[in-house]
C-alpha cells in the first residue's frame, strides 16, 4: 500500500514516513535484522523524495528537516553495513579469536568479543543512549522550560515572551507528545501563525493567541465592540519572526537538549504576504524636532498631570530629561531610566554618565561583581561612559542631581537627630547612600506580573500620546527616534571613525576582525568631539530650550521640582523585583 501511495501522492507519503525517519535518524543500528529493516525503509524513503523532486519541489519544502535526517539515516546504514562486511572476513574473525584467548588469560574478565559480530551499534553507543529520549507532552516540557528560564534570567519574563506562542501550539494541536511531532503538525502550525490577529478589538480576557486565531477563522476579520465595527489586523512580520518564531526555536532547542524531542529544531518560519512588514524606526525630521521640543512639556505647560496643555509651569521631569538625553547623548531609554545620582561623574575634565553593572568601589576590585540591584544592559557593550552634551549641562542636569542628594541627606540627618549626634563615619555613609538614589525618581517603572521590569514602558506611552496630540504621528516616528537622531548627528561629524561611533553608541565592536582591535573605552578625543557636538539643528534646539529655561529663572514661568514626586520608593512591585535581583547578586 505504501508503494502505491508513493507513486500516487509522494508528498503525502513523505509526511507519512517522517515520524519513522525522525526516530531512525538518531538511533544506531542494533543488529543485522535491524539493518535489513532500515535499508528497506531507506529505499522507500528515497523513492518518495525522488518523486517529490520530479514534481518540482524539494523534500525540505514539504517536510522541513527531511534532508538532514535522511542523510543521517544513510550514513548510519552505510557504517553498519561496512561493519557487517568487515566482520565476515578471515582477518577480522582471526582478530576476534585472538581477543577471546587474550580475555581468557586476563586477570580482569571482559565481555566476550564475539558479541561484536552481531551488534551493529557504534562502539561508544550503549543501550542507555538509545533509550535516552523521554516521552513528554508539549505542556509538560513547557513547565520545565519556564522553570529553567526563571533560574537563568532571574524572573519569569519567558511566561510572557515565549509561553503564549507555545501555548498556542498546544491548543492548536491538542498537546501531543513532543517525540510524535511530525510534518503534518508543523504545516498546521505554519499555516496558523500568520493568521493570528493583533489584540486590537479583543478584551483583556480574550487576548490569548489561540482564541484570537479561532475567532478570526470562524467569524472573519471584522469584529463589533461597543457598537463599533473594528477591522482586525494580522500580526506583523516583526512579531512573527521576532517573537513567535524565535520563541518556538528557543523552546524546541531546550527540548532537544534535554531529550524531549528529536533534532534538529523544525523551521517555524511562517511569514505570508498578508502580514504587514516591520515599520522602520526613523529619526526626527528637522521640523519635527523643533515642533516636538517647542511643545508645552519643554517650554511651559499646565502642570504635571496636563503636560501637553500650554501653561506657566516649567517642569523638568523625567520626560523632559529622557527625551533630551536620547537626542543629545544617544542613550537607550531603558539605560536612562536606570541612572542613579552617582552616575554623573567627571572624566577627562568633562561630565559623563557612567552606565555600568558595577559600583564605583567595585570596579577595580572585581570587574564582574554586579552592583546592588544589578543594572541591566542590552549587551555587555551597553555598559560604557556616555559624554553629557553641553546643552544638557546648561539646562541643569547637575543641579537636579545635587538637589536630590542634598534633600536625602537633610532628611536622613533629621531622622537621626541632627548632625551633632552623628559621627564622621555615619555622615559619610549617609552621603554614599544619597548618591545611590535614582536620578529620575519621578519616572514610574512598569513591573510585569512575571517580575520583569520594563524600564521605558511609561516613557514610550507618554511619547506616543504626545505625538498624537501634536499631530506628528507617522510610521517610523517612535520614542526610539531620539537615538536615531543622535546617530544622524554623529554621521555628520568629521574625525570620528566607524569604530568610535560603535563605542560611543554602546554597540558591539566584534562585527569584524578590524573592529575587534582598539580600546573599548571612550577616549578623551572621542569624548571631546561628542561633548562639543553642534549643528544648525542643535543650535536652533538650544535656542528654544535655553529661552524657556531663562523664563523660569526670571520668574516668568513657575519652576516645579518634579524630582520630589518619588514614584519609585512606594512602588511595592518594583521594590520586590529589585530585592529579588539583589538576592541573585549577593
Amino acid at each position: 500500500m505504501l508503494s502505491v501511495k508513493v507513486a500516487e501522492d509522494p508528498e503525502s507519503a513523505l509526511l507519512a514516513l517522517w515520524p519513522r525517519l525522525q526516530a531512525l535518524a538518531v538511533e544506531p543500528v542494533r543488529d543485522e535484522e535491524d539493518l535489513v529493516d532500515r535499508a528497506a525503509f531507506q529505499g522507500v524513503a528515497f523513492e518518495a523524495q525522488y518523486r517529490v523532486r520530479l514534481g518540482g519541489r524539494k523534500p525540505d519544502q514539504v517536510v522541513p528537516g527531511w534532508g538532514e535526517h535522511f542523510v543521517a539515516l544513510v550514513r548510519e546504514n552505510a557504517r553498519a553495513n561496512n561493519e557487517r562486511e568487515k566482520s565476515s572476513t578471515v582477518s577480522y574473525r582471526l582478530e576476534q579469536k585472538r581477543a577471546l584467548y587474550a580475555a581468557a588469560t586476563s586477570a580482569s574478565p571482559s565481555p566476550p568479543a564475539t558479541t561484536a559480530a552481531t551488534d551493529m551499534r557504534p562502539p561508544a553507543t550503549n543501550t542507555a543512549s538509545v533509550d535516552r529520549y523521554t516521552r513528554r507532552t508539549i505542556s509538560d516540557v513547557l513547565t520545565e522550560f519556564l522553570d529553567a528560564r526563571e533560574q537563568q534570567e532571574g524572573d519569569r519574563r519567558a511566561d510572557s515572551d515565549i509561553e503564549p506562542v507555545v501555548r498556542f501550539v498546544i491548543e492548536l494541536l491538542g498537546d501531543p507528545v513532543m517525540l510524535d511531532f511530525n510534518g503534518e503538525h508543523l504545516l498546521k502550525v505554519k499555516k496558523a501563525l500568520p493568521a493570528i490577529p493583533t489584540a486590537r478589538g479583543f478584551s483583556p480576557s480574550e487576548r490569548g493567541l489561540y482564541f484570537r486565531w479561532q475567532w478570526a477563522a470562524e467569524n472573519g476579520w471584522t469584529r463589533e465592540k461597543n457598537g463599533k465595527a473594528i477591522k482586525l489586523k494580522r500580526v506583523s512580520e516583526t512579531t512573527l519572526k521576532g517573537r513567535y518564531e524565535s520563541g518556538l526555536n528557543a523552546f524546541w532547542k531546550f527540548a532537544i537538549e534535554h531529550w524531549f524531542a528529536y533534532g534538529p529544531a523544525p523551521n517555524f518560519e511562517s511569514i505570508s504576504k498578508y502580514n504587514p512588514p516591520a515599520a522602520e524606526r526613523d529619526a526626527f525630521k528637522p521640523n519635527e524636532l523643533y515642533k516636538f521640543f517647542a511643545s508645552p512639556p519643554f517650554t511651559g505647560c499646565h502642570g504635571v498631570a496636563r503636560r501637553w496643555s500650554p501653561g506657566t509651569a516649567f517642569i523638568q521631569d523625567y520626560f523632559y530629561w529622557a527625551e533630551l538625553i536620547e537626542v543629545l547623548c544617544g542613550m537607550r531609554p531603558s539605560e536612562i531610566a536606570q541612572l542613579r545620582c552617582r552616575d554623573i561623574l567627571d572624566l577627562y575634565g568633562k561630565l559623563h554618565f557612567r552606565y555600568a553593572p558595577l559600583s564605583i568601589e567595585q570596579q577595580e576590585k572585581n570587574r564582574f561583581d554586579p552592583q546592588t540591584g544589578g543594572t541591566r544592559g542590552k549587551s555587555p557593550s551597553a555598559f560604557r561612559w556616555v559624554t553629557i552634551h553641553w546643552l544638557i549641562v546648561r539646562l541643569g542636569i547637575v543641579e537636579r542631581r545635587d538637589a536630590i542628594v542634598a534633600a536625602f541627606i537633610d532628611r536622613k540627618v533629621a531622622e537621626l537627630g541632627g548632625r551633632q549626634k552623628l559621627s564622621a563615619e555615619q555622615l559619610e555613609a549617609i552621603e554614599i547612600e544619597a548618591h545611590e538614589q535614582w536620578l529620575f525618581p519621578d519616572w514610574k517603572v512598569y513591573v510585569k506580573n512575571t517580575g520583569e521590569i520594563k524600564w521605558s514602558h511609561v516613557l514610550t506611552k507618554a511619547f506616543t500620546y504626545g505625538i498624537e496630540k501634536l499631530e506628528m504621528d507617522r510610521a517610523g516616528l517612535v520614542n526610539y527616534s531620539g537615538r536615531h537622531t543622535f546617530k544622524g548627528f554623529l554621521d555628520d561629524l568629521e574625525g570620528l571613525s566607524e569604530r568610535s561611533r560603535l563605542v560611543v553608541f554602546g554597540h558591539s565592536t566584534k562585527k569584524d576582525v578590524s573592529s575587534r582591535y582598539g580600546p573599548k573605552f571612550i577616549s578623551e578625543e572621542q569624548s571631546e568631539i561628542v561633548q562639543k557636538l553642534s549643528s544648525k539643528q542643535i543650535w536652533r534646539l538650544a535656542l528654544i530650550l535655553v529661552r524657556a529655561k531663562g523664563k523660569a529663572e526670571c520668574g516668568d514661568l513657575k519652576t516645579v521640582q518634579a524630582w520630589r514626586d518619588d514614584q519609585r520608593a512606594q512602588d511595592v512591585k518594583l521594590q520586590k523585583a529589585l530585592a529579588k535581583r539583589k538576592e541573585q547578586y549577593s
